[in-house]
């Protein structure tokens, strides 16, 4: 006896097996929005600032403060992006853009409220001015400074600082939108008097741009602006995230992993100087 199949009976069972499957699927953590508090996506921002960030053309950013960003973003068990951008727009895209990122940032009172900061990534240095060797500039406090024309990055540390301390764009200070030009700016351009730098990255700065840290004489040192490098987040980015991220690179500190890599770097830093 010939049996035949009830092809509406077939259909519904059908679409019952395919909703199930799209149900499935859609409840699957891939598919989680991205950008949902509960399963966020970080998208991190920095800029070539050697050695704490070094940006090379077709291959992985390396740096101390890579390092240090990488172990705190494998604790978090957060998805995330790493991108190198001019300093001018990762500052801009981490204040405007929820669930983005920085580093590496210096906290400064006029920057508090302007992110959520996550912790300390770098111990406190000073930042210092510097001259071309020869030109016999003598500073014996900050307010000597505004006799000269001091080159700056936009929006860094040396140009919200100084502007801080009454120093005025194009009276005192020279802004830059590129953070490599800084001691190119110096050595070719006469009527640059200064630059700002730390200690740390000048060297790196100098190598940049092929030229030599002998050609560069350290003039003044600002004690009252130390540059402790953070990690921050913007105003957008939802408490929880802020907190938990905060507390993984916290666990760096307290283990002593920051103390191994810092050990890692040591060698190449205290060379460059």
């Amino acid at each position: 006896m010939r049996v035949y199949k009830n092809n509406s009976v077939t259909k519904f069972k059908a679409k019952k097996i395919i909703g199930a499957m799209l149900a499935l699927f859609l409840l699957t953590p891939s598919s989680i929005n991205a950008e949902n508090t509960s399963n966020p996506v970080i998208h991190i921002v920095t800029e070539h600032l050697p050695p704490y960030q070094i940006i090379s053309e077709n291959k992985p950013i390396l740096g101390f403060a890579v390092d240090i960003i990488k172990e705190t973003m494998a604790r978090s068990h957060f998805a995330y992006s790493l991108k190198s951008y001019p300093w001018v727009r990762s500052y801009k895209l981490a204040q405007l853009k929820a669930n983005h990122c920085i580093f590496s940032i210096a906290r400064l009172k006029s920057r508090e409220h302007l992110f959520k900061w996550v912790g300390p990534i770098s111990q406190i240095n000073n930042t210092a001015m510097w001259a071309q060797k020869g030109k016999n500039i003598t500073l014996n406090n900050i307010e000597d400074a505004k006799n000269y024309t001091i080159a700056v990055n936009r929006d860094d540390i040396a140009h919200t600082g100084l502007l801080e301390r009454g120093f005025n764009e194009n009276e005192h200070l020279y802004v830059l939108d590129d953070a490599k030009s800084l001691v190119n700016v110096l050595l070719t351009r006469p009527e640059i008097d200064l630059i700002v730098a730390d200690d740390t990255t000048i060297s790196f700065r100098a190598e940049l741009v092929g030229a030599n840290i002998n050609e560069l004489e350290r003039v003044f040192e600002i004690q009252d602006l130390p540059l402790n490098f953070f990690f921050a987040c913007s105003k957008k980015t939802p408490d929880e995230t802020v907190s938990y991220l905060a507390k993984q690179l916290q666990s760096i500190h307290q283990d002593n992993t920051y103390d191994t890599i810092w050990q890692k770097w040591r060698s190449k830093l205290t060379s460059a100087k």
